[in-house]
């Protein structure tokens, strides 16, 4: 009896101990990257840099500003493409990297002008393991450095960026976004842009953290061919339907005081009826007055209107001129030209083998459409 039970259970176990898992990795076998950066090196490589958390390290988010309580490292090397100079830096860890987390993709500005930035894509679309969620920025400096930086608010400079954006409502800025615009007939690509700078933060403390300068405008090929800084480049993001929300203020017509709104539901609409060559770009949002340092007392129905309007007219003003200075760049961040695809394809099959100086000489109107929603809790401006 009890060889026969024996000569039955061997079988089972052996199926058991076969069938098991015998690739897993456990969490304390992987390099969690939160971070990459993109940098030109000699030769024409490429120089890839990794922002690795160090799991053990256990420090609040405002003891990030000395050495010995940083919970990351930044290793780097350089390669013919992403793969070798990864697998270069794999090389130097005793754990396997994971990029399935990445938060975001640092690309220099000098990587962008001097190397082919559409050679990126392969590895990041074909490569299962990389995640395309990540946000994709580009540096003014180096990207490296950038990653090697501390922030007083976050423990890594990756976490810092993302969450800004998020703070400030940008959207659509996903490495997978930035691949389709770079492919589209269309539509060309723009990227959110970092500096670092000195900043002082407090009165004995100085130190250099990365800072959003504005936004950079890319051609066909991916080169830089222009630039606008945080205010002109909110109306575009706007007007590019990549931004959720802003803050707004207008200074009031006569020169005394000014409206200051916080605008939700951002909204834009493309319409070019019967005739492609006239576009009319319509930016819609929901205005809620936060602070008024005018004459106005905003609790008359009149004093509203009017004061919508002239938001309007001011708003339409500024977007109307960001809009003429992108479009003589070429560089149809607006999507206008997957928009005419779509409503006229067969005028659009002459204009997009060489679409960036067609859409110089397209009629691009911009109209706002701003509601006043709320003035807030009081009238007029209060005053002793």
């Amino acid at each position: 009896m009890i060889r026969l039970l024996f000569r039955r259970s061997v079988p089972l176990v052996l199926s058991l101990v076969l069938s098991s898992c015998t690739d897993i990795v456990e969490p304390n076998q992987l390099a969690f990257v939160l971070g990459t950066s993109i940098d030109p090196a000699e030769g024409g490589q490429i120089e890839v840099g990794h922002q690795i958390v160090i799991p053990t390290q256990k420090s609040g988010p405002f003891d990030g500003l000395s050495e010995s309580s940083e919970g990351f490292v930044v290793l780097s090397a350089t390669g013919r493409d992403v793969f070798e100079a990864s697998e270069k830096v794999q090389k130097k860890l005793s754990r396997k990297l994971m990029t399935s987390h990445r938060i975001l993709i640092a690309i220099s500005e000098d990587f962008i002008n001097k190397n082919d930035v559409s050679a990126l894509f392969d590895k990041l679309n074909r490569d299962p393991a990389n995640n395309e969620r990540d946000v994709t920025v580009m540096i003014k400096g180096s990207a490296k450095q950038f990653l090697t930086l501390g922030h007083p608010m976050e423990h890594l400079s990756s976490i810092a960026a993302d969450k800004e954006m998020q703070v400030n409502g940008l959207k659509s800025f996903s490495t997978r976004q930035f691949i389709i615009d770079s492919v589209s007939e269309g539509t060309r690509p723009l990227l959110p842009t970092l500096q670092i700078q000195n900043a002082k933060l407090s009165s004995k403390i100085t130190t250099p953290i990365a800072q959003w300068s504005g936004y950079a405008f890319l051609n066909k090929r991916l080169k830089v061919k222009g630039a606008l800084n945080e205010t002109e480049g909110s109306g575009v993001l706007w007007m590019s339907g990549k931004m959720m929300s802003q803050g707004l203020t207008v200074p009031w017509k006569d020169g005394k005081g000014a409206l200051s709104f916080r605008l939700t539901h951002l909204r834009r609409q493309i319409r070019s009826g019967g005739n492609p060559e006239h576009v009319v770009l319509t930016v819609k949002a929901q205005a809620y007055l936060l602070e008024n340092t005018t004459s106005l007392d905003m609790s008359e129905v009149n004093n509203k209107r009017m004061a919508e309007r002239y938001v309007n007219d001011q708003l339409q003003k500024d977007l109307q001129a960001a809009m003429d200075k992108v479009r003589n760049w070429g560089t149809d961040a607006f999507g206008i030209g997957e928009h005419l695809h779509r409503k006229h394809p067969y005028w659009w099959k002459k204009q997009r083998d060489d679409w960036d100086d067609k859409f110089k000489s397209l009629n691009v109107t911009v109209k706002a459409d701003i509601k006043l929603r709320s003035s807030g809790t009081s009238g007029a401006q209060l005053k002793p």
